[in-house]
């Protein structure tokens, strides 16, 4: 028994998993389930179980998350095969109270499947994947949002602000010595007078391209740097990188139209497909380490760019329901 003045022991709290781990543990969690699992799969799946006492805890919730998807088809099926006798001698609220456990449990899934939904109906402008928004503020500057972005805008005679959710922006922003325009996205604030240049916002990451003008950007720990035109910055975890310089027309071709891509890996992929299709993509990125792919493709057709990955490398892409795709080695 507890003595009166011990204090009872509390359960450690769960780790935060972070969303590329997630998205590795359901990949590796359907991958074994698979009929085609080979012994090197195994293999390689114990060995990134090995990597991060992390990983053993994502690919815990995963196994939970797709055996609990199940939930609501077994309570269905219990409620139809149910004799009326039981039916009528169940509790009036039972049924009630696995509706809302049910509920709960398919906006999780939803919010998981596709975790833009709660941007979507809180920001003040939002797109949704494969979808470009122009926006014309009150002080005359441009905006461009990319597919699968939010925005909140706040603008009054004192202050030019704009904070990017997540997604891409292009901006052109009207020139106002005395009223400087700041965008804040993550744990990075950029102020600017009057210049061209686009944000990107990604769940760990925020880079800065500039076409022209001169902007600085304020990282979390308080150091800045001043981008030029042709320069860039990036943000990883919310620290400052080198400035350097930057292909605008691999940068930018976005905005006319086409996603184009300079030897680009796995990730940088991944961020462009999401941007064009709705749900989520599942995947092993350490499988696909090494994929490089270059090219231009248009923005309004992901399918090209899914089979161009399928040509360039050893993937098979797989559509689950929910507006899931996996992509798996084939």
């Amino acid at each position: 028994m507890t003595k009166p003045n011990e204090p009872l022991s509390q359960p450690a709290p769960s780790p935060a998993i972070d969303d590329a781990t997630m998205d590795d543990a359901i990949a590796w969690y359907l991958k074994l389930k698979d009929a085609s699992v080979t012994q090197h799969d195994q293999q390689a799946f114990n060995a990134w179980l090995q990597q991060s006492p992390l990983h053993h805890f994502a690919y815990q919730e995963a196994k939970q998350l797709w055996q609990d998807i199940e939930a609501p088809i077994r309570l269905f099926h219990l409620q139809q095969s149910a004799t009326p006798s039981k039916r009528r001698n169940e509790r009036p609220w039972g049924w009630a109270v696995a509706a809302l456990c049910m509920l709960g449990l398919l906006l999780s899934l939803e919010l998981w499947r596709e975790p833009a939904n709660w941007d979507r109906l809180t920001a003040d402008a939002v797109t949704t994947p494969g979808q470009m928004k122009q926006l014309l503020l009150a002080d005359g500057s441009s905006l461009l949002l990319d597919g699968n972005s939010a925005l909140d805008i706040e603008f009054d005679e004192t202050y030019r602000g704009l904070t990017l959710r997540r997604g891409r922006l292009w901006v052109d922003v009207t020139q106002d010595a005395q009223l400087p325009f700041t965008i804040t996205a993550g744990e990075a604030s950029i102020k600017v007078i009057g210049t061209h240049f686009a944000v990107m916002h990604s769940t760990d990451s925020v880079t800065v391209p500039v076409a022209e003008g001169q902007v600085a950007i304020t990282d979390s720990q308080g150091h800045q740097a001043l981008l030029g035109g042709g320069k860039q910055v990036a943000l990883i975890n919310g620290e400052l990188g080198p400035v350097s310089p930057v292909a605008l027309p691999v940068a930018l071709g976005w905005k006319e139209g086409r996603v184009v891509f300079d030897d680009a890996g796995m990730s940088e992929i991944v961020a462009q497909l999401e941007r064009m299709l709705p749900g989520r993509l599942l995947l092993d990125t350490h499988a696909f380490s090494d994929v490089r792919l270059s090219g231009s493709f248009p923005v309004d057709q992901p399918e090209a760019l899914l089979s161009a990955l399928t040509h360039v490398s050893d993937i098979e892409v797989h559509r689950l329901p929910g507006d899931l795709l996996w992509l798996r080695t084939g």
